[in-house]
């Protein structure tokens, strides 16, 4: 036995003794070295049958340490572990039989529709282009504009040219392959190649909309839609901005119809408000004659190209520029032309997501040739001699110059005014004149002053940037 304690106590053969005479802490000891560990600074663990063979083995306090802060990085390794396993079960939710008995197969297809991320929860904003159709509408609305058997009708043809793809910048990769994610988003831009509906026949009472509700000021800009924040309240103007992420424009009621018509000839899906300031539609009346206004207008509208479940595809228009002669009383309609200027190389402002999340939005410009409405001839009875022509579509065979060439005005104004007036209206910083790059260096040296040069990717007086 004394042998075996021998053995024991030099088991180490690197073992040494410390300052207080014993063996150094961590080694192995006999039972008759219990008494003097305990008094030191260590942890004594027993093993073995009897007292007389008992193995001690003693660590220090800051063993001890090291030991606890281990086993909590093992803890947390194990946790996180687990974390990630729950998290992909989370990530890879699957609806179990009695959730289809609770809710239906429509129903589970729907909320699986919006739950994005398929964590089985639909956050606020997976729930924002849902509560969008719950609030607003889930289908694509027509409004139906009647026209009596005493209006006068008048038929609008639309003419359109496809954007022009070679212009965004997306396409410069002249290798970009359309069957893959990255362009899938733009197969509804790729599709729209026509007009939604190429001529329909209106009342000419419906064009009141654009007619000044008061006295005529000529010169003047004055609001003919109900939105659009024209203020100074910071409130009102923080809380403008539309949703990007809904697909069904909102209700129209009243005079506000025959917008939203006249730009569905374009496409189904029309918002005659665009989501971003300076929003809304404003006229200026440019003449008047004893029976008729000429009234120039401004419109800042867009389409959503997709639908419900795809990522929704925003297409804003720089701008449409329009130019409608009506009789004072609306009962006659002389000329209407609604277009989007092609004067620039740009015109036309694209957003639409790439993934998922709801941020990673996307960003273009293009350019389209044409994108017009514009009346065929004058208004014309709906009843004559016997026929009714609500529904006969008149071609467009007097040309608007003969139209405009007999009209004369009692008072009137330049139409590059009306076009200011409504310029600075939606921009304010308008005010300040803004000249081309050879022009500015002209005026600089003629008055000695400085230039100041702003170089833009598009414009900043109109949506197409």
């Amino acid at each position: 036995m004394a042998a075996r304690k021998r053995h024991l106590q030099q088991g180490d053969g690197d073992q040494q003794e410390d300052d207080g005479g014993g063996t150094i802490p961590g080694g192995l000891s006999s039972n008759s070295d219990l008494q003097q560990a305990q008094d030191g600074d260590s942890l004594q663990t027993a093993s073995g049958d009897d007292t007389s063979n008992t193995v001690v083995i003693y660590i220090t306090r800051s063993q001890i340490r090291l030991l606890t802060v281990c086993g909590a990085l093992l803890v947390i390794l194990v946790a996180i572990g687990m974390g990630l396993v729950l998290n992909d079960n989370q990530q890879h939710w699957t609806p179990n039989p009695e959730d289809y008995r609770q809710v239906g197969p429509e129903a589970l297809a729907l909320f699986r529709q919006h739950d994005v991320n398929n964590d089985g929860n639909l956050n606020l904003k997976e729930f924002e282009p849902l509560g969008h159709i719950l609030v607003d509408v889930n289908v694509t609305i027509t409004y139906d504009l009647p026209i009596e058997p005493e209006d006068n009708v008048i038929t609008i043809g639309a003419h359109f040219q496809p954007l022009n793809l070679s212009t965004m910048q997306i396409f410069d990769n002249e290798f970009l392959d359309w069957t893959g994610a990255e362009l899938a988003p733009l197969t509804a831009l790729k599709a729209w190649t026509s007009a939604n509906i190429e001529s329909k026949n209106y009342a000419a009472k419906d064009f009141a909309l654009f007619s000044p509700k008061e006295e005529p000021m000529l010169g003047k800009a004055y609001r003919f839609t109900p939105f659009g924040p024209f203020s100074t309240d910071e409130i009102e103007l923080k809380y403008s901005m539309f949703s990007s992420n809904r697909f069904y424009p909102p209700r129209v009621s009243g005079e506000l119809m025959i917008l939203h018509n006249l730009l569905a000839m374009l496409h189904p899906r029309p918002f005659i408000n665009s989501r971003f300031p300076p929003q809304g539609s404003l006229a200026c009346v440019r003449a008047v004659s004893d029976d008729f206004l000429d009234i120039s207008f401004r419109v800042h509208a867009e389409f959503q190209l997709q639908e419900v479940p795809k990522h929704p595809f925003w297409f804003t228009p720089a701008q449409f520029k329009g130019r409608l002669i009506i009789s004072k009383d609306h009962k006659h309609v002389k000329y209407l032309r609604v277009y989007v200027p092609n004067d620039k190389r740009l015109n036309v402002d694209m957003e639409w997501l790439k993934s998922d999340d709801g941020h990673n939005m996307e960003v273009d410009i293009g350019y389209m040739g044409e994108m017009e409405l514009r009346s065929t001839g004058p208004s014309r009875p709906a009843t004559y001699e016997g026929y009714d022509i609500r529904e006969s579509l008149k071609p467009e065979t007097t040309p608007a110059e003969d139209i405009l060439e007999g009209l004369t005005w009692t008072k009137e104004v330049q139409v590059d005014m009306c076009e200011r007036a409504m310029e600075i209206e939606f921009y304010p910083f308008k005010k300040v004149p803004y000249y081309n790059f050879t022009e500015a260096f002209e005026r600089a040296s003629t008055e000695k002053k400085l230039v100041h040069s702003i170089v833009l990717w598009g414009a900043l007086d109109d949506q197409s940037c």
